[in-house]
């Protein structure tokens, strides 16, 4: 087996409802999941998408309050 890499992220965004912090996180990840072949494909690919996801939460009327992205070491043969 050789290394491939994911994206994994974590996003929190303002929530007035939620009392304590006033924010909601959730996590997120391609789906289906892309096993990049080296760590700059993924990075690569992760400025890409957290563009997009910045794009979408934003066009939503979702204010972005912290937000990280990472590539995550995966084992799967598959490669992008």
């Amino acid at each position: 087996m050789f290394k491939t890499f994911a994206l994994f992220g974590m996003i929190c965004v303002a929530d007035p409802s939620v009392k304590i912090f006033g924010e909601n996180c959730f996590n997120v990840w391609e789906d289906p999941m892309v096993h990049y072949k080296d760590l700059i494909t993924c990075d690569n690919a992760g400025k890409i998408w957290s563009n997009a996801i910045r794009a979408n939460l934003e066009k939503n009327g979702l204010t972005i309050i912290q937000g990280e992205l990472w590539c995550i070491e995966t084992t799967k043969g598959q490669n992008s």
